[in-house]
């Protein structure tokens, strides 16, 4: 009975990659980061105040967020979308356009966090 115990351990946790994020680039909440993409709005719901427009990056791969702590889980899937948080959002910013955006990743805690992920961006630069 322990062996067959053992076994079933052993298979459950040989296959737990499969269950992991799958991207070419992994990052992390809460530490530096700058993304490159095509900096585009979009339109989100808020329950009690209505639509929305908000600013996010499309990136041109998809990338996997891994969670630092209780707060930030790690992405199951692929992200394309981090939506632009922070002062930053508030600029008049270059649709269209490709960018740089430098700051902080972040998990969605909000009504008003559209996308998964977010960025704390304290800088957006027209590349």
């Amino acid at each position: 009975m322990r062996r067959v115990h053992l076994a079933f351990i052993i298979l459950l946790a040989g296959s737990a990659p499969a269950w992991a994020c799958e991207a070419k680039a992994h990052l992390k909440y809460n530490a530096p980061v700058e993304l490159e993409g095509t900096l585009k709005s979009g339109q989100g719901q808020h329950e009690a105040q209505g639509a929305f427009t908000y600013s996010y990056l499309e990136l041109d791969e998809p990338v996997c967020v891994d969670g630092a702590d209780e707060f930030n889980e790690t992405t199951q899937n692929p992200v394309a979308r981090i939506q632009i948080a922070g002062e930053e959002a508030s600029k008049d910013l270059p649709f269209g356009k490709r960018v740089t955006v430098a700051g902080t990743l972040f998990a969605a805690h909000t009504m008003w966090h559209a996308e998964d992920v977010l960025i704390d961006a304290s800088e957006v630069r027209q590349r």
